[in-house]
């Protein structure tokens, strides 16, 4: 099969089209940049908003991984054994760890998969995760190769696990499998064979995504090389690539060029969906690359062959791990010899025996998480939770809300009105205001319902009820808010992201403690992982009063009246 490398090919703008909802299959317009100083903003921003969307914002605690390698099985130039550890108590990550003859110290891969059958034991023409591990280990790199969750010994949950509850506390397949790499690099960190000053990363197809997503957000990935997966026309199709929230603005290119200026090794194939990597996504990520006159960082090269991580593929990345963390020459070569590999019952970690003791039930996982999750926000940062709050919400940065005060328009007070009672309304008509109905987006259910992962793509119903309050306090700052029912609800979460002076908020009778409330009435992912409305109440100011609160209302720092406030009440605080 034909290998073609490229230095720069300019690339084609392609837009995405005009659809109501965007999609994973969309094409997009690469991203430009200009200046380090545009670039560096966006890429932490990026990076945060990767965290964010796989529920890691606030960090979970590192707890201790409990490794057991066992079963080794040695051969002439490398030995594999077999590895389990825990990346959160009682959740396994399970794989297989190859390591160089002699003692080392060694340089170190981490080798995520893609959705093959076999996961990471697939073994055949097209790819194979026990021939790349073996021809690194014999190269004199320590490679694990680790499972996807609900394949091969990765048994306690399904590769469709979660739902929209999980979603709500940033509990999601992709986060969770995100964690597991972040875990990865900390077992490798505990060999003491091991190099530690940076580690390889490379994997194909999910395991692309694993590849890039892990390298954007940890700096221990020194070198990346995801094969198949970096395109502007098909972002991820699986349930673990696809994080709540995670494309709303933003693409696989854009993220992968926040591993800048480390070395990045984009393999692409003639067969699948990164044939135009040359020409398309490798200009633009190479000029971002280019910014920290680092363009010989990064490299393309496309492979005449299907979907795959074949020899050929595996050849051009052992050489790319070689030059940079072998510091080998740029013009060096390393050929794949012919590679036997190993029985499977000499790799399966579970092959004839049970889960370890402690092991959790996906139910178990699920509500430790949640209490875990309720601990950290309860003790944590209140600028973290912030940030993270403005990630669940849609992408909002923290310099979002600067503005100008204006709160008064020809000595008429502006009243920004989501209300859904004729009374209020008419009662604001009799002052002498001047009312601005916040103009919501219609949400066409049947068309939503039809695009794949939609929430990783697209704001949710209430998400989009924050945006449209958001928008319509930007047009009129400091301006009074005044909103009821489920507007009210994401009123209160516009006010975190555009501080308003004043808002009256009927919630109607909302329960703060009800993950099933916020299903029904303010599902957005993440919200609750990040405090939701005790973060929102820290950041909106002192200027909310909230009404109608009944007994279940429960947030702190906020004006709270338990009963239902008449409308010539509200009239009276909005104008006072």
């Amino acid at each position: 099969m034909r290998v073609t490398t490229v230095s720069m090919i300019v690339a084609t703008a392609v837009l995405a089209g005009s659809a109501q909802y965007r999609t994973l299959n969309d094409r997009f317009a690469p991203p430009q940049y200009t200046s380090v100083e545009a670039w560096t903003p966006r890429a932490q921003f990026l990076r945060a908003h990767v965290l964010a969307s796989a529920g890691l914002m606030p960090m979970p605690a590192k707890t201790p991984l409990h490794p057991v390698i066992f079963d080794e099985v040695k051969h002439p130039d490398y030995s594999v054994a077999k590895v389990y550890f825990e990346s959160l108590p009682g959740f396994f990550v399970t794989g297989n760890l190859y390591r160089p003859a002699g003692d080392g110290p060694f340089p170190a891969v981490l080798s995520p998969h893609g959705h093959w059958t076999n996961g990471r034991l697939e073994n055949s023409e097209v790819t194979s995760g026990p021939r790349r591990a073996i021809g690194l280990a014999r190269q004199g790199f320590v490679v694990f190769t680790h499972d996807m969750i609900g394949y091969g010994d990765s048994r306690q949950l399904t590769h469709t696990f979660g739902g929209r509850r999980e979603n709500l506390w940033g509990l999601t397949l992709g986060g969770l499998q995100l964690w597991n790499g972040i875990r990865a690099l900390d077992f490798l960190e505990t060999l003491p064979y091991v190099r530690r000053d940076g580690f390889g990363v490379t994997g194909e197809s999910g395991g692309g995504t694993q590849t890039f997503l892990l390298a954007a957000v940890d700096d221990r990935v020194a070198v990346a090389a995801p094969v198949n997966m970096i395109s502007l026309h098909m972002q991820g199709g699986c349930l673990c690539e696809n994080l709540p929230g995670l494309r709303l603005d933003t693409t696989n290119v854009e993220i992968a060029a926040t591993i800048a200026p480390r070395p990045l090794l984009m393999v692409s194939a003639t067969g699948d969906w990164t044939a135009e990597t040359l020409e398309v996504e490798y200009p633009a990520v190479r000029s971002i690359y280019a910014l920290f006159d680092a363009a010989s960082r990064v490299r393309a090269v496309r492979i005449d062959a299907p979907h795959n991580y074949n020899k050929e593929s595996r050849e051009a990345m052992y050489a790319w791990m070689a030059r940079w963390l072998q510091h080998e020459p740029e013009d060096v070569r390393r050929p794949e010899p012919s590679i036997a590999g190993d029985r499977l019952t000499d790799l399966l970690v579970f092959y004839g025996r049970p889960l370890p003791d402690g092991a959790l039930t996906p139910g178990e996982i699920t509500e430790r998480w949640i209490a875990t999750a309720k601990a950290q926000i309860a003790a944590g940062d209140r600028a973290v939770l912030a940030d993270a709050l403005r990630h669940a919400l849609g992408s909002y940065t923290s310099s979002f809300s600067a503005r100008q005060p204006s709160g008064v328009v020809s000595g008429r007070r502006i009243i920004v009105l989501a209300s859904a009672d004729p009374d209020v309304e008419a009662a604001f008509s009799r002052a002498r205001v001047d009312v601005r109905r916040v103009k919501f987006t219609a949400f066409d259910a049947d068309a939503a319902s039809k695009v794949t992962h939609f929430e990783t793509y697209n704001r949710t119903v209430a998400s989009q009820r924050v945006a449209d309050i958001v928008a319509a306090l930007r047009e009129s700052p400091s301006a009074v808010l005044v909103a009821d029912g489920d507007a009210a609800l994401a009123a209160l979460l516009a006010s975190a992201v555009m501080p308003v002076t004043r808002a009256i908020l009927d919630v109607g009778g909302f329960d703060t403690s009800s993950d099933a409330a916020f299903l029904e009435r303010v599902y957005i992912p993440g919200l609750r992982r990040a405090g939701d409305f005790q973060t929102a109440a820290s950041m909106a100011g002192a200027g909310v009063t909230v009404h109608d609160a009944g007994d279940t209302f429960r947030v702190a720092g906020l004006q709270i009246d338990r009963r239902k406030l008449a409308p010539r009440e509200i009239v009276a605080l909005a104008v006072k």
